[in-house]
């Protein structure tokens, strides 16, 4: 079957637009080896590194330009330092040397979670690698403040409450649980803030992508469709 003249300028469209996507990514890359090993910069890492960036002067910013009658960006800064206030205050005081590092943490999810939703940048937390290993790394400090807070025996025997009924089944039962539970933590943790933001964008290509195969006829679906799921997916971010 011959094809018409608006399949073939499709096919030629959608060729174009998968090219320029393509040419695209591999204009951020800088490759780099160390023997075997590929530690090769590529978009991601250029984002990352905007990310940490933006992060460091919102934070710097916001604990240097404070003024008695405050504007609308010491207003936003005061409101999310208040927030992560609020969810220190929940650990006592001893969980307030923490707060900085909560802080950062949220502050820098947040802004690369915006930074994603630009056209043309790379959304860093739709990357299961980061997000676990922001999660791993979460999960390492707070074995570590267990244990140098409570000693090992403690914090250990913590994971089977005490009460509990035919101890010589259950504390070992419920221990085992307790344990998996917490080492199964970084991978859900990192799992859900993955999965959250990579399927808004996959909903939104998809949506878009529906032009390439259907034709331009469809669009007046799919583009408000996708404006919609955008929307979802700023509210998603924050």
């Amino acid at each position: 079957m011959t094809p018409t003249l608006a399949q073939v300028s499709q096919d030629a469209l959608r060729t174009k637009i998968l090219h320029t996507f393509e040419a695209a990514k591999h204009a951020w890359e800088i490759p780099l080896h160390i023997g075997p090993v590929d530690i090769s910069i590529n978009k991601s890492i250029w984002f990352l590194w905007f990310g940490a960036a933006v992060t460091f002067l919102i934070l710097f910013v916001g604990s240097r330009l404070l003024k008695d009658r405050p504007g609308a960006y010491q207003v936003i800064v005061e409101e999310v330092y208040g927030f992560g206030r609020n969810l220190g205050g929940q650990v006592g005081e001893e969980g307030r040397k923490w707060f900085p590092y909560t802080l950062s943490l949220f502050v820098f999810i947040l802004v690369l979670n915006l930074i994603g939703l630009i056209p043309n940048t790379y959304p860093v937390t739709a990357n299961i690698s980061f997000t676990l290993m922001l999660a791993l790394l979460t999960f390492i400090l707070t074995q570590y403040e267990g244990f140098r807070r409570n000693g090992a025996g403690t914090y250990l025997k913590s994971f089977a409450p005490p009460g509990l009924p035919l101890k010589p089944v259950m504390v070992p039962f419920m221990w085992g649980i307790e344990v998996l539970g917490e080492f199964t933590k970084p991978l859900t943790l990192g799992m859900r803030l993955y999965a959250n933001i990579l399927a808004g964008h996959l909903i939104i290509y998809v949506f878009l992508g529906l032009i390439l195969y259907f034709g331009t006829f469809v669009a007046i679906i799919s583009v408000p469709l996708s404006v919609v799921f955008y929307g979802f997916e700023i509210f998603v971010a924050v």
